[in-house]
Parts: structure tokens; C-alpha cells; sequence
């Protein structure tokens, strides 16, 4: 339940959505995750109960980027994890941060829980997604979809200054609708 799609985000999309995660990651809705076993503080998310106040909101072209998304995949009425403001998250990992092996919950019933990941900036080195023990190293325009909460998945440590950002829209699928996205 792997899926990549190539050239999915255009170069303005991706500075935009940069742009956002730079210019707010240092705000208190940005919080550590604490997924890296070795170190704390070294990747900050918008991902956490309400940690995106109502009064701050991700740019227009997040929302749009979830639209044809949700088109792609014949997403009609979505469901969104639990801890996504409206199915959304970016997050910003710095030097040696990574992400232990893991699965996320499913959050309803009778549904498979998918990410459709953007790394909008790659690090230097690191920052790999692998997932079932699989590394997958897309390109800053491609998405990366697969089942977080049937698949074990981890981040390997970034490797230099570069930050690594990332922008997850998550949805909870039909079982049955999800086998056919994935066939």
C-alpha cells in the first residue's frame, strides 16, 4: 500500500508552502514530536491537538494541494486523523534529527489511514523515508502515499544544515476505497 506520484507539486507551490514552515516554525504552535530517540528538539511539527490556533491558518495553496488530492484519489466526504488541522501537517526536521520505526493508529473504524507526504526541502543528506524497511528518496515535487497505520515507517537522520520540511495531508479511507487507490 505504497503509491508514489511523480512532478505532483509545481516549484511555486513548493516555495510557498517553504516559505509558510519557515517563516512559523519557531512559533509555540510548532511543537517537538518527540519521535527521535537520541535527540529532542530536532524536528518541530504543527501535528498535536490543536496546536494551529483557529486564528492562524496554512496558505491557500495547502488547501488547494488537498483538493487535487482528494480529487486524484475520488476522496468525496474525508475523514482526517486525529491531530491534522483540516487533514493537514508540515513539519521542519534539523541536523542529525530522525524519526523512529513506527505505525500511527487507525483513528476509525473499518478505515486505513494514508499520508500523501511532500518533503518540499530535501537536507543535504538523510531525512529517507523507509517504510516496511524500504528507503524511499523522492523528489521535492513528488508524493509519497502509503498506509501509516498498516506499514512500519521511519525517517532516517538528516545529514547537514539544510532543514528538511514536509508536508503530510492525511485522510481515513473505506477499507474497500483504499484497495483500490493502492491497486
Amino acid at each position: 500500500m505504497i503509491k508514489i506520484i511523480k512532478q505532483f507539486l509545481t516549484k511555486d507551490e513548493i516555495n510557498i508552502l517553504n516559505n509558510w514552515t519557515l517563516a512559523n516554525y519557531k512559533n509555540e504552535f510548532f511543537r517537538d514530536p518527540r519521535m527521535d530517540k537520541k535527540y529532542k528538539k530536532t524536528r518541530l511539527t504543527t501535528r498535536g491537538k490543536h496546536l494551529l490556533p483557529d486564528n492562524v491558518d496554512y496558505p491557500k495553496e495547502a488547501y488547494l494541494i488537498q483538493e487535487k488530492i482528494q480529487n486524484l484519489l475520488g476522496i468525496k466526504s474525508p475523514l482526517y486523523p486525529h491531530f491534522h488541522k483540516k487533514g493537514i501537517v508540515t513539519g521542519i526536521g534539523f541536523e542529525n534529527g530522525s524519526i523512529y520505526s513506527h505505525k500511527d493508529p487507525t483513528y476509525y473504524p473499518e478505515t486505513i489511514t494514508i499520508h500523501c507526504n511532500f518533503i518540499t526541502q530535501k537536507p543535504i543528506g538523510g531525512g529517507i523515508t523507509i517504510i516496511e524497511g524500504v528507503s524511499y528518496d523522492i523528489e521535492e515535487c513528488d508524493m509519497l502515499m502509503y498506509a501509516v497505520n498498516k506499514l512500519e515507517h521511519e525517517v532516517t537522520p538528516n545529514i547537514g544544515a539544510k532543514e528538511r520540511i514536509l508536508w503530510c495531508f492525511g485522510f481515513c479511507i473505506p477499507d474497500s476505497q483504499a484497495y483500490e487507490i493502492f491497486k
